[in-house]
């Protein structure tokens, strides 16, 4: 059964329903986007919900400006309640300027009710309330105008059900005995590293390299990468439509020094070269150049060989233990690969490094940490 909607299409519309919703302890939030060809995603729709049932539509094409909900989002004192929150918070910031605060997540904290702490919004309303919602509309383009009535419903439903989900997730974990530490894991929620732009110079730590590279190649694919960050947000395009990671990975290990050496970079194709070229070279310079007690330190990388398999398998099955029998996501815990790396340290590991000594996961883990470690 569609649910009634009102459709907020200009600043003074806007500017009232950011009156209303100054007096909601709670409101459930999504957004629509369009995301082909651009670096950014492009809002087409922002959903909100309150708790008499009343939805809100509104259309930043048609305001142009919605950085009066910025109030509303910045509150502490008003939850924010999403489903899978960390890209809507990244798109809702970019559009008001704002950071976010009181987040909760209906996917994250559904990883504390004994359910996936991945589950789609509509498996999990299917779960909790036996209602089954279509799906047909995810990649609409939400930039087309009129809008018709099968994705404003979508749009509408997407919202319809987070508040009776954030009571009912609530009150599952409460009575569980881990209200506290799903409260802990949705405060992280409310730090902007959680959701902003990374610097474009840490942007080299998404590639995966492996040992390939020597310091000085990863310097360079540093400044590589940093660039490629840099010239795809002033255009808005996609990353790999300024290059691809391999090439930058190529640069980094062949470490072209002119113009004319580019082409010993088989991956680099010639368009690339005539559009970059120059920023190629510059940006292989400026890691070259880089001194050496300022090259970057290579990450660690867990080696499961030298710990042992058994030893690796045998961490990860007490974190599921202990997780499941609270109830917990075993992934929201710790990954594999996590777990390797504090194994890999061992004893000198520190807190700050790594979350499974620390906080709630602490906690969870009690004297265990002592025989995994």
């Amino acid at each position: 059964m569609d649910a009634d909607y009102e459709m907020i299409e200009t600043e003074d519309a806007l500017h009232l329903l950011v009156a209303r919703l100054r007096n909601e302890p709670c409101i459930a939030l999504d957004t629509e986007f369009f995301w082909e060809r651009t670096f950014y995603a492009r809002l087409g729709l922002v959903q909100i919900g309150i708790r008499d049932e009343s939805y809100f539509l509104v259309d930043p094409l048609r305001i142009g400006c919605l950085a009066a909900l910025g109030e509303i989002l910045a509150n502490p004192r008003i939850t924010k309640i999403l489903h899978d929150a960390p890209q809507d918070l990244m798109i809702l910031k970019r559009v008001t300027d704002t950071t976010i605060r009181n987040v909760f997540d209906t996917r994250l904290a559904a990883g504390f009710t004994g359910l996936s702490s991945t589950i789609s919004l509509q498996n999990l309303i299917a779960e909790q309330f036996d209602v089954h919602l279509p799906k047909g509309h995810t990649r609409s383009n939400w930039l087309a105008r009129p809008l018709d009535s099968k994705q404003l419903a979508y749009a509408v439903d997407d919202v319809r059900f987070l508040i009776r989900l954030f009571d009912d997730l609530r009150k599952k974990a409460k009575d569980s005995g881990v209200e506290r530490w799903m409260n802990a894991e949705l405060a992280t929620l409310d730090h902007p590293d959680a959701y902003q732009e990374k610097a474009p110079e840490e942007q080299y730590l998404r590639l995966s390299v492996g040992s390939s590279l020597s310091p000085r190649g990863v310097a360079v694919l540093r400044e590589l990468a940093a660039w490629r960050e840099e010239t795809a947000r002033a255009t808005d395009k996609p990353r790999r439509q300024i290059a691809d990671d391999a090439v930058l990975i190529s640069m980094a290990d062949l470490l072209p020094r002119k113009h004319g050496e580019l082409r010993l970079c088989q991956k680099l194709d010639t368009r690339t070269v005539k559009r970059y070229g120059n920023d190629l070279v510059a940006a292989v310079k400026r890691g070259l150049d880089v001194p050496e007690d300022e090259l970057p330190v290579k990450r660690k990388r867990p080696n499961v060989r030298r710990l042992g398999k058994e030893r690796v398998n045998s961490a990860v099955e007490e974190i599921n233990r202990r997780a499941t029998q609270w109830r917990i996501d075993p992934q929201i815990v710790a990954s594999k690969s996590a777990v390797a790396l504090l194994l890999t340290e061992g004893r000198s590991a520190s807190p700050e490094d790594h979350r499974l000594i620390r906080g709630w996961r602490s906690e969870l883990m009690g004297d265990a940490l002592d025989t995994i470690i």
